[in-house]
């Protein structure tokens, strides 16, 4: 009897955050989509592509030591609705590749890329270093995302891709914390657990800046846009503001007290969620 009363005690526990299903269609998409500008939406594309595999891999990753924390009903549901909306994330992004194969880039190839190398580093390390990279890369995206529900979704001209970008960033936001709490869980706050977590971040940081660069110019050049230096200087000129911002935000990481929580993005999410009309009535997917 009181292990029936436990499990019921448990699904009354309900997660942080909702996991909501889209759907989005990409068939009537422009070329270029961003800005107008090769260099613009082939940065993006290029990041769109390390998602589906990306995301599959931080899934892996958390499920690997799920088992650990089910003492802690709260960061248990989190983390299932963690796996349900990077699964989600995974499905859309990888739909947005199929349709802009109509313009022979053949992003799903990149697509494959990733995965090779996820699944090389997945095998060399220990279930330790895949959570890292995770926690370490979603505070990388966290980062990023705040800039594009502020003013970079702006120069998406399709509001379809820029519905998919918005809902991405909505939902880096709300899960931004459950790997880092799960680390901090499993192993805690002292030195051996700081040390390990700057040096996967520095890792997980160069490659995929590694990556998504390889990436832009891959499909610059399969679009015959290479060495469209005009474009060019546009994406550096915006790059270059950016990542003022950007950089302070990922050095935040190596703090020795850093939390995701340290930053509260709750306006520009609430902004975003009523750009979206998101319906927060959405059920949750059981993981």
């Amino acid at each position: 009897m009181s292990s029936v009363l436990k499990e019921k005690s448990k699904q009354k526990t309900p997660a942080s955050f909702p996991v909501r299903r889209m759907d989005y269609e990409f068939q009537d998409m422009p070329k270029y989509w961003c800005n107008n500008e090769p260099t613009f939406t082939h940065y993006f594309t290029g990041l769109s592509t390390l998602f589906p595999e990306g995301e599959s891999y931080f899934v892996r990753s958390v499920r690997a030591l799920r088992a650990q924390v089910k003492n802690n009903e709260q960061l248990d549901r989190d983390i299932g609705a963690f796996i349900g909306q990077e699964a989600m994330h995974s499905k859309e992004h990888h739909a947005f590749h199929q349709c802009a194969q109509q313009y022979g880039l053949d992003p799903e190839s990149l697509e494959k890329m990733t995965g090779i190398v996820l699944k090389a580093i997945e095998r060399t390390f220990p279930k330790k270093w895949n959570l890292l990279v995770t926690v370490g890369l979603e505070h990388y995206t966290a980062v990023l995302v705040v800039e594009m529900m502020k003013d970079v979704n702006e120069l998406m001209t399709d509001e379809t891709i820029r519905n998919l970008w918005l809902w991405h960033s909505v939902e880096e936001t709300e899960h931004k914390a459950v790997a880092y709490d799960m680390y901090q869980y499993l192993y805690g706050k002292g030195l051996a657990a700081y040390i390990p977590r700057i040096a996967i971040f520095t890792f997980s940081l160069a490659m995929i800046t590694v990556l998504s660069t390889l990436y832009q110019v891959v499909l610059l050049k399969r679009d015959r846009q290479l060495f469209n230096l005009n474009s060019w200087r546009k994406f550096m000129h915006h790059g270059r503001e950016k990542y003022k911002v950007f950089i302070p935000k990922f050095l935040d990481y190596y703090r020795f007290d850093f939390h995701p929580n340290d930053t509260d993005e709750t306006d520009i999410v609430a902004q975003t969620k009523l750009k979206l009309g998101l319906n927060e009535t959405s059920h949750h997917l059981v993981s």
